[in-house]
């Protein structure tokens, strides 16, 4: 394998795993007590503390665009996440990549006791899941999350642009340009 290919593999493995879709677990951290229309749902008084929100993505661009949504707040409220995302603070997200489990991993947030339900029906109007939020008062760790889930966490990280190099490959196919991107961790 060529120098060429073994770029060009390399971006296409990251690509893939970049689009990855499955489902992922949101941190959000609250300062103050304040109340927070949530749509048709409703109104909900977050309270100071943490909030885990347990989602799924399989459409375009996976879990990492689905969290990078997350991770701002939206200027258009689409789903109630965005809502509460308008008082909170991201402060990470983990994830299992191609495999669909919020509803077992809502079912065992709720039969866990280490959580309340701030909202019912709160992210779960299209399924028959009780909520998919949950309230912490003490900021919940990864080996926390893992061990009342039952399953091995991987963190979605976001570096900005200095951290990183990019990698890119142009190479010539039947005279067009085709160009393979990707980006690396710097040495």
């Amino acid at each position: 394998m060529n120098d060429i290919q073994k770029v060009n593999s390399r971006a296409a493995l990251m690509q893939d795993r970049i689009a990855a879709s499955g489902t992922y677990l949101l941190l959000l951290e609250c300062d103050k007590r304040i109340k927070v229309s949530i749509g048709k749902r409703g109104e909900m008084t977050a309270e100071p503390g943490f909030y885990v929100y347990v989602g799924s993505a399989y459409g375009p661009g996976g879990i990492s665009a689905r969290v990078r949504r997350h991770r701002k707040a939206a200027t258009k409220p689409h789903w109630h996440i965005d809502y509460l995302r308008a008082v909170t603070k991201f402060l990470g997200a983990w994830c299992v990549h191609h495999t669909r489990c919020e509803h077992a991993w809502a079912q065992h947030l709720i039969q866990s006791g280490s959580a309340t339900m701030p909202l019912t029906g709160f992210g779960s109007s299209d399924c028959n899941c009780t909520t998919h939020l949950f309230y912490f008062m003490c900021k919940p760790e990864k080996t926390e999350l893992e061990t009342l889930l039952n399953t091995k966490l991987a963190r979605i990280s976001y570096q900005d642009h200095g951290s990183r190099r990019r990698i890119r490959v142009r190479k010539r196919r039947s005279g067009a340009k085709s160009v393979a991107t990707a980006w690396a961790k710097r040495p």
